[in-house]
């Protein structure tokens, strides 16, 4: 069977059915094959001598999922930005369903990023998708951390069979 004739019924749906509370776009393509997700304050910020040694924030949205074949690896990508001085680091925390990725960035990091994870959908009839990031230091410290989600983008497009 080609790739084309795979995914002809898999679609997402046209909007969120939840979210945290995070302020976010989503935008799905008309044939509703992909979607990007874009934020404006998805981050964990510690800044200064006063601040508190380890800064959270989690983010969580679903959207509907039908026609999906199980064993299709659909990519989800998450981007964004991770900075963070001496004795001090930053952790992304990446989840659709019951599927994870983790990235750690390590004390003097300082560069955009791109995490992928490749979903395997199973019988699943939405997509729950979870960011947690974690920004953190030695409490001695005053080192700035500051991780950042910009957007989340999958295409089943692109996406291939796993046998």
């Amino acid at each position: 069977m080609m790739q084309a004739d795979v995914m002809q019924d898999a679609a997402f749906g046209q909007a969120a059915t939840f979210n945290s509370g995070v302020g976010f776009d989503l935008a799905v393509s008309p044939d509703r094959k992909a979607f990007t997700a874009t934020f404006s304050g998805l981050e964990a910020v510690i800044e200064g001598k006063s601040a508190a040694a380890v800064a959270t924030r989690v983010f969580s949205f679903s959207i509907p999922l039908s026609g999906a074949d199980p064993e299709w690896e659909i990519p989800f990508s998450v981007s964004g930005f991770a900075f963070s001085e001496k004795e001090a680091s930053a952790h992304l925390v990446f989840s659709v369903n019951n599927q994870t990725s983790v990235t750690d960035f390590p004390a003097d990091s300082d560069s955009s990023f791109v995490q992928q994870l490749k979903y395997k959908p199973g019988n699943a009839t939405e997509a729950r998708i979870t960011v947690f990031l974690l920004a953190d230091r030695d409490s001695k410290s005053d080192s700035a951390v500051h991780v950042t989600v910009n957007a989340i983008d999958t295409d089943m497009a692109i996406g291939r069979s796993k046998n």
